[in-house]
């Protein structure tokens, strides 16, 4: 069965359990099942969302969520939740953290393995970019400055190489956090291909431009290639998505749920990030559709941004966060 055909199957198995729940939270318990490992049936994630909204303080619906993004890759969320907490505690020491979605970032990066020092220069390269920039602290910001740390060389040679390319980016799609995340995104890749993806990403924002999703999805379809590659494939998905119920009232996601969709399911992603996986992990498609699992659990109405929706920062506008 396609991606899309269970991921609607189960939609309507979740509306049918989770009955108060609104549709864009729906939406996000059904992906995270199809696109994880460990599909939790409803009353375990429910028990698991009992224990984060009762330890970790939080909303209802932000504890189903997190809780959704734990069981689908953790058949044992106890042994999750405990690293996650630790590397929370970190970043919170540092100020590194935003009130409501700071979990899920230290989630994605618990699944990494992260050593001390990586997590010592992940701060210290976010001080680095915040000598120049204002951020809101979003799990996709904090998780691609995590990635970037990984990378070989002094810090300040990493530093040098996300402006220099933020610049390039800024010119063609102005200033603002999702530029600096695509930066952030280009930087991870190999110097020579950076002018292929610009052109690529330039031509699917182009050819995308009224769907509205966040310029750092156009960045990931622009990896696997031109437009015209993958532009029936996601009319398709986002036909079989418009015929679905729950997405009556949120015709803004389906689109941005295709291309999730699309996306989780595409070897050449899995192929471009297997070096940033841990090194005992012998399957590389383990590692993709965590990576888009950081859900900004900001704005509940808008759960499927994943963390990639992110406000404008450059230069003192807006932003803030972080020390």
């Amino acid at each position: 069965m396609e991606l899309e055909q269970r991921f609607l199957q189960r939609l309507d198995e979740t509306g049918h359990y989770f009955v108060t729940y609104q549709d864009g939270v729906l939406i996000e318990l059904a992906f995270d099942a199809v696109v994880g490992r460990h599909p939790a049936p409803f009353p375990e994630l429910e028990k698991t969302a009992r224990f984060l909204e009762e330890h970790l303080r939080s909303h209802q619906t932000q504890a189903l969520l997190l809780a959704s993004k734990i069981q689908a890759y953790d058949a044992e969320p106890a042994e999750r939740i405990a690293p996650m907490m630790s590397i929370y505690s970190f970043f919170a020491t540092h100020r590194l953290v935003h009130p409501l979605n700071a979990y899920s970032t230290a989630l994605l990066i618990s699944r990494l393995q992260p050593t001390d020092v990586q997590l010592e220069r992940t701060v210290s390269l976010y001080r680095l970019c915040k000598t120049s920039h204002r951020f809101i602290v979003s799990p996709l910001l904090i998780s691609f400055l995590f990635l970037n740390s990984l990378r070989r060389g002094e810090l300040s040679t990493i530093h040098d190489q996300i402006e220099a390319l933020y610049d390039m980016l800024k010119k063609r799609f102005g200033r603002s956090q999702q530029t600096y995340v695509t930066a952030l995104l280009f930087a991870l890749l190999p110097d020579e291909d950076h002018h292929l993806y610009l052109n690529q990403l330039v031509q699917s924002r182009n050819a995308y431009r009224k769907h509205g999703i966040p310029l750092s999805f156009h960045a990931l379809l622009a990896l696997l290639g031109q437009p015209e590659v993958h532009r029936a494939a996601l009319e398709q998905i986002s036909d079989r998505l418009r015929q679905n119920p729950h997405f009556k009232y949120r015709k803004d996601l389906i689109f941005l749920t295709a291309v999730r969709l699309y996306l989780a399911d595409h070897p050449t992603l899995h192929q471009l990030f297997a070096p940033y996986s841990p090194a005992d992990w012998t399957n590389s498609t383990d590692f993709i559709p965590v990576f888009l699992f950081p859900v900004d659990l900001t704005d509940t109405s808008h759960a499927t941004d994943g963390g990639m929706a992110d406000g404008g920062f450059d230069g003192g506008d807006g932003g803030g966060g972080g020390d």
